[in-house]
């Protein structure tokens, strides 16, 4: 499929990216479209959850990451659980972070066959589903998921609905999030940096001045067209969708939604970003680069850069970055219904199998032999055990150069069942839980906003939107003079017609909580 693509990428570069519906809502009736089976699968005919006499299928299982040298020599050893478990193998599939956009809309747009794919509310959960590119699951996780139901935190499933009825799987894990920023605690170390004080952006300034003026060659603070400090590190909520205008404040109980862009707030910060960015403390081509920070940080060209935090998130990106690393909290921890969505499997609604793709997912939330294999390769090859749930990296391997090292378990399945590496804390799911407990709901959680009333203008506003918020956004340019024309433009595209709307649909669902 990966051949398929990069194909229909160039050929088709012209066809509007706008999804289309694939069938009708009941996965009973979807017809085999995968790699294996061609006639309309057989599973749902069988005894409700019965997995026995199950033809073969072929799983492609599709998300964004780099594709790594051993991933084949993973995905058989996967393949061995899975044909003895479902009588299935996996295709994974994944694609780098810069080309997951235009590949994912090219692929629901064409209906290129699909089973397992990554979604998130980030990433335009909400406007997916109501193009048809998603299956209902609901079904399909009562008679194939119960694992998932035992021991998924309710609150993810019920953030993760939509109009009361679910379109993918979030990932067993934090449910909340705080913002902030990861550093090289190397460097901080070498220069005597004492982040305790910290407690605003404008704190970490001289940090970066230290930085650049002592480390020619490594950038003070990396941002990238899709992580800045004004997205990663808000106190707003977008209310399940991150790409749709509208937000109110998580800290606090208004249920006024408001555009963001027009709060002093945000000004604020984009004037530091700019400051930054003419100081040389942010890289130039920030507005325009779609690299990821953690993999740029692998040549130890990168001091700081934002994220979004969790217990032992320093001590997670380790592994992926090679260097010693520590964590800065700005704002408190928050759940929202983005944190509840922010990683989630879904099935295609090209799937050729969606009971057998249900199947996969819900092993990942059980089998943790499966998911590790998944999370970190394979034991004795890509990690050693010290004790049954800590491992460490094999003897003489180069943590900057790992053969299978995706950095993205995070996505997957029930995290608690995932190995810690020696340099985590044994207490870090623990921690976890404490974690989440003393998160602060926002008053949002559960709302996702439908946006079929106005998807023409969202259309406009969503191109706009591509136009002025990477700039505006890393410091390239002067928000007090760029700022007003993109609010202007947003206003004219149906702005105000779109946070009626939602302003509308949250009230109603206000009124039923």
């Amino acid at each position: 499929m990966k051949q398929r693509m990069n194909v229909l990428l160039g050929a088709v570069l012209s066809v509007s990216l706008m999804l289309t519906a694939c069938g009708g809502n009941n996965a009973n009736n979807v017809n085999g479209t995968g790699t294996e089976t061609k006639e309309p699968s057989s599973e749902t005919t069988k005894e409700e959850g019965k997995t026995d006499d199950l033809k073969p299928y072929t799983i492609s299982f599709i998300y964004p990451g780099t594709e790594q040298p051993d991933e084949k020599a993973v995905e058989a050893k996967m393949n061995e659980i899975l044909t003895e478990k479902i009588n299935a193998k996996v295709d994974l599939q994944a694609i780098d972070w810069g080309a997951w956009n235009d590949k994912m809309n090219l692929m629901f747009a064409t209906g290129e066959p699909a089973d397992v794919v990554f979604t998130a509310s980030w990433n335009g959960h909400s406007q997916n589903v109501k193009k048809g590119a998603f299956l209902e699951l609901d079904g399909l996780l009562e008679k194939y998921g119960q694992d998932i139901i035992k021991t998924e935190n309710p609150d993810f499933l019920k953030g993760a609905a939509i109009n009361g009825k679910l379109y993918a799987i979030p990932t067993n894990k934090e449910i909340a999030a705080s913002r902030g920023v990861i550093v090289r605690k190397d460097l901080a170390e070498k220069y005597k940096m004492d982040f305790t004080s910290v407690k605003t952006l404008t704190d970490l300034e001289p940090f970066l001045k230290t930085i650049k003026d002592n480390e020619p060659g490594v950038t003070p603070l990396f941002q990238s067209s899709t992580q800045t400090i004004p997205t990663y590190i808000t106190e707003w909520d977008s209310l399940g969708d991150a790409s749709i205008p509208g937000a109110i404040r998580s800290a606090n109980t208004e249920t006024k939604i408001v555009n963001r862009l027009e709060d002093p707030s945000y000004l604020d910060t984009l004037k530091l970003m700019r400051s930054w960015y003419t100081k040389g403390y942010i890289n130039k081509d920030a507005a325009t680069s779609k690299l990821l920070a953690n993999e740029t940080a692998k040549t130890g060209k990168v001091f700081m850069w934002p994220e979004s935090l969790k217990p032992g998130k320093d001590k997670e990106m380790e592994g992926s970055v090679g260097f010693p690393l520590t964590q800065i909290e700005i704002t408190p921890p928050y759940i929202t219904t983005g944190d509840t969505t922010n990683s989630m499997l879904g099935i295609s609604k090209t799937s050729g199998n969606p009971e057998r793709a249900m199947m996969l997912i819900n092993l990942l939330h059980v089998d943790k032999e499966l998911l590790n294999l998944l999370d970190w390769g394979i034991e004795g090859t890509h990690y050693v055990k010290v004790s049954d749930n800590v491992i460490k990296l094999p003897e003489g391997a180069d943590p900057a150069n790992r053969p299978y090292n995706h950095g993205s378990a995070w996505m997957f399945g029930d995290q608690f069942l995932s190995f810690l590496w020696d340099n985590e804390d044994p207490a870090k799911w623990d921690n976890f839980r404490k974690f989440n407990d003393s998160a602060k709901a926002s008053p949002g959680l559960g709302f996702t906003f439908d946006p079929e009333p106005v998807k023409s203008e969202m259309a406009v506003l969503t191109n706009i939107g591509a136009e002025f918020t990477a700039s505006l956004e890393t410091g390239a340019v002067d928000p007090e003079e760029v700022l007003p024309k993109y609010i202007s433009k947003q206003k004219a595209a149906g702005l105000e017609k779109v946070i009626a709307e939602k302003q509308k649909q949250f009230d109603a669902f206000l009124g039923t909580k």
